[in-house]
């Protein structure tokens, strides 16, 4: 829907007036009584200027009360809350944030007496209250009624969904979603304790961030739930949740021993056995990294459907219920980590991000990269055969990736617009940030980090900082400034290109240095720009292993090697895979570190060298046939995390290049690489088997089934598809996802027929969800314009069903039924979607590769995406990326076509 519309729904044009009670609020066309005649009066004040990003701060809280009446059956709620304010300066109006709320009434109050005032709808979401009087310092009181909605379109704000026949409430309030339900200071700086009450029906239970006070039954025949007050928090962390909800009571957690639940809906408690078992001991191992005991006073963990991943909310994280719930016998390995891992993120948030919040959205880094960045860090000692060291190399080239994009943001980007703050939650901030900080923690050391970290931590619990406050707390640690290293990472976007010569032309040799921005093919981005890199080497001469590290500040550097005794024989670029750069060597120096002689370098080690062999041939410095050679020979790879990493290289075949006559060769070259293994390993685990193979195994069928069409595992998986179902328990748990997407992919309409049946039936959300992703993995054109209906079909929640758009739109099979189907629908689709997710649409395009359809997109997507809450940044990222890949088959295309038309025999390395 376009801004100007959703604005207009919010305009509240009305007085207020007070005479001690609270006064109803006119709707925008009712008419007060004419003025009685009166003496003069002074000149009216001239009316309040409206804030148009951040919220003016002469007036601040310093509490809320509020009480919600809210039955999850019903499409609305009423509201009072009651806002404790401080006036630090004379203010002509008091400036608060609501969205799709309807004011009642109002009572301004200061010194104890009313005073009158008008309620006036400012720009955007702003909310002004003006006083009949210029406010003076001092305090004052706020308190309004209201009435807001529960949505079924959103899952921002308080949004609602069903349950085996039962409705539940739930919210989400970042970033921008907590005015939706409360008319409040809705911005990260604003952190002060809030207290809850709920009046719900009968049957229902509410919960939020803290313990319950009391429980009583109403007059209307529900139940009232009153709440503690909070710790000092600002208005994204707080939650709720009401519907008729059971409770897993895991073990005490922490060294307080707080009480700690699994929250799940009813009749549901025993899927979240894992979570419960795992939760208190994640808790201890990030208490004992921080120093400092969890900060609240209870632990519970929400399962919420409907909603992506996990949020932080002190006392009651909340999960997608995927994520979190598994019924006995159905659970999985990948699902159980992955649990793991995003719940050491929430957690580790409970002391960045929580106990210390940032000051304002621009450093969301402080929240969001740490969080990133601890999880593999805690993860590491607490899972030790889960290779999380390993898995963050991993995770730094993804990052890196990413960063190569001019449309990519900073990590600490000045936020200038409501779009910037909804654009911040990226790969950058996330991923980037984290991988800035391992850096960080290598160059310094980690106990110096863990001091840093503690240091900050205790200087501002409870309240807000900034990058300036951390990186002072680091510097006063380690002894020297920390900023400029920091800051040229934090405040450039990129990232360094740094390429290596080894030079023994002198008695010690050295390493020459030089830097630039890392740019792929067709880049319109300026390489001439530095960093102050951190960076380490390792090298050896025979059995002789060392390194040596420096920060590198200008274009150009040197590096002596002073502990080695001869010409080194290899040179490592990016020891231990810490430092946030590409490295680039020569083919020669290169292809030793790849053969598979060379027992010099760590897994680690590896896992970054083959990342940046994949950016080398995107960059146009190397030849994708020789990187695509490597494959054949890294195929049977045992390492699961050196595999995985191997599989980035198979990005230079990504479809979207491809003529149509070697799409078929692609299928050839897969099935011929990774089919053998594949098929060795089946469907159906083995008893002892370990992890890291049952990991490996979907993977595999992934690459041979799915993208490789192998007929063997094609009609494996169409007749395991067949049984499950009618029976849950016909494939591993692990499997479910990639056996039904590789029956489906090769599948017929028939089999179509079937899976759309059975997901109309099925009552289950998560059996519902597998089909629905089986669904997406159809590749006939007719059948995927089938699955396109349901996002515009009466009773489909969209919420469930939008994975079907992007399933096409990223196929260059089906792409052009996708995008067919947003031209052609584009403003029912606009209006079925939530408001934040209408950017996603430009999404559809992105598969394409030549000049006719970029331009297209761009006439057709920019004033749209202009008025799509984020849209102009996820535009220019669309079409960078087809400008990118148009530039990257020019260059690298014809040697790509000839590898898989004539392939050869796998190279031991680059050049040779």
């Amino acid at each position: 829907m376009p801004k100007t519309t959703r604005r207009a729904s919010l305009v509240l044009l009305a007085t207020l007036t007070a005479c001690g009670a609270r006064q109803p609020v006119p709707t925008p066309d009712s008419s007060a009584s004419a003025p009685q005649a009166q003496a003069p009066a002074t000149p009216a004040r001239p009316g309040p200027v409206s804030p148009t990003l951040r919220l003016p701060t002469q007036v601040r809280p310093t509490g809320y009360t509020a009480a919600l009446t809210l039955d999850p059956a019903q499409p609305t709620f009423q509201g009072v809350v009651d806002i404790d304010l401080e006036v630090k300066e004379a203010a002509d109006a008091i400036w608060l944030l609501g969205r799709h709320l309807k004011l009642k009434e109002a009572t301004l109050t200061v010194d104890g007496k009313p005073v009158a005032v008008t309620q006036t709808k400012g720009n955007g979401d702003f909310l002004g209250f003006i006083p009949e009087r210029t406010l003076q310092p001092g305090t004052a009181h706020l308190r309004i009624a209201y009435e807001g909605q529960i949505s079924e379109r959103e899952t921002l704000g308080t949004f609602r969904a069903q349950d085996d026949g039962a409705w539940y409430a739930y919210t989400q309030f970042e970033a921008l979603g907590a005015r939706r339900v409360f008319p409040c200071f809705d911005e990260p700086g604003f952190k002060v304790p809030w207290q809850l009450t709920f009046h719900v029906p009968a049957g229902n239970v509410a919960v939020t961030n803290t313990p319950l006070v009391s429980e009583e039954p109403n007059a209307n025949g529900g139940t009232t739930w009153r709440f503690a007050r909070t710790q000092p928090l600002p208005s994204y962390l707080i939650a709720f949740g009401v519907g008729p909800f059971d409770f897993l009571e895991a073990k005490p957690s922490g060294e307080k021993g707080v009480r700690t639940r699994i929250v799940t809906p009813k009749g549901r408690a025993v899927e979240g056995t894992y979570a419960a078992k795992v939760t208190p001991e994640i808790l201890s191992h990030l208490e004992q990294y921080f120093g400092i005991p969890y900060p609240y006073e209870k632990l519970d963990v929400l399962s919420v459907p409907l909603f992506g991943g996990a949020m932080e909310h002190p006392g009651l994280v909340t999960f997608n219920s995927g994520l979190i719930l598994a019924k006995p016998g159905e659970d999985a390995i990948n699902r159980q980590r992955g649990f793991y891992e995003t719940q050491m993120h929430e957690l580790g948030h409970q002391w960045f991000g929580d106990l210390v919040t940032m000051a304002w959205w621009d450093d969301l880094w402080l929240n969001e990269a740490f969080a990133t960045w601890i999880t593999p860090r805690t993860v590491e000692h607490a899972q030790p055969t889960w290779d999380a060291p390993v898995e963050r190399v991993r995770d730094r080239s993804r990052a890196l990736d990413t960063d190569s994009m001019v449309s990519a943001r900073r990590i600490r980007q000045p936020i200038e617009s409501e779009d910037d703050i909804l654009n911040a939650f990226d790969g950058i901030t996330y991923g980037k940030g984290a991988a800035v900080l391992a850096m960080t923690e290598s160059w310094l050391g980690r106990d110096v980090f863990q001091r840093g970290v503690r240091r900050y931590l205790r200087a501002h619990a409870h309240g807000n900082a900034t990058a300036k406050d951390f990186l002072d707390t680091l510097s006063a640690e380690a002894g020297k400034d920390v900023s400029g290293v920091l800051g040229s990472f934090l405040d450039q976007g990129g990232a360094p290109l740094v390429s290596m010569r080894l030079d023994c032309s002198n008695k010690v040799p050295v390493v020459k240095l030089s830097q630039s921005r890392f740019l792929p093919v067709g880049s319109k981005g300026e390489a001439k720009q530095t960093w102050k890199v951190p960076l380490c080497v390792r090298y050896g001469s025979g059995s002789v292993v060392d390194r040596a590290c420096t920060v590198m500040e200008g274009e150009t550097a040197e590096l002596p090697l002073t502990q080695a005794k001869s010409c080194p024989s290899w040179l490592l670029p990016n020891a231990d895979g810490a430092g946030y750069y590409r490295s680039a060597l020569d083919a020669q120096m290169l292809g030793r570190l790849l053969s598979p002689e060379s027992r010099g370098i760590s897994r680690a080690e590896r896992v970054a060298l083959l990342g940046d062999v994949q950016a080398l041939v995107s960059a146009g410095q190397m030849q994708a046939a020789d990187a695509l050679g490597l494959l054949p020979g890294l195929a049977g790879e045992k390492d699961r995390q050196v595999f995985e990493a191997s599989l980035e290289l198979l990005d230079l075949l990504r479809p979207s290049t491809l003529s149509e006559a070697r799409l078929a060769d692609r299928e050839r070259f897969l099935r011929d690489t990774y089919g053998a293994r594949a098929r060795a390993l089946g469907f159906t685990p083995r008893a002892n088997e370990d992890e890291d193979t049952r990991l490996m195994r979907a993977s595999l069928l992934r690459l041979a089934g799915h993208q490789g069409a192998d007929p063997k595992l094609v009609a494996e998986a169409r007749k395991l598809t067949e049984k499950w179902l009618g029976d849950s328990k016909a494939i591993a748990p692990e499997l479910v996802g990639i056996t039904l997407s590789i029956a489906a992919a090769h599948g017929d309409a028939a089999l179509h027929t079937k899976l759309m049946t059975a997901m109309r039936a099925e009552k289950a959300r998560k059996k519902r969800e597998q089909i629905l992703g089986a669904l997406g993995s159809f590749r006939e054109p007719s059948l995927v314009r089938e699955n396109l209906k349901l996002l515009l079909e009466p009773g489909v929640d969209m919420r469930e069903v939008f994975r079907l758009l992007f399933a096409a739109g990223w196929d260059v099979r089906t792409r052009d039924v996708a995008y067919a189907f947003v031209k052609e629908n584009y403003d029912a689709l606009a209006a079925r979607l939530p408001e934040a997710g209408v950017e996603m649409l430009a999404w559809s395009a992105s598969a394409y590769c030549d000049p006719v359809h970029r331009q297209d997109a761009a006439a057709f997507f920019t004033e749209r995406m202009a008025r799509a809450p984020g849209g102009p940044r996820t535009l220019a990222q669309v079409l960078e990326g087809v400008d990118l890949c148009i530039a990257f088959k020019a260059a690298q295309g014809p040697g790509i076509e000839s590898f898989l038309a004539s392939p050869k025999k796998a190279s031991t390395a680059p050049g040779r």
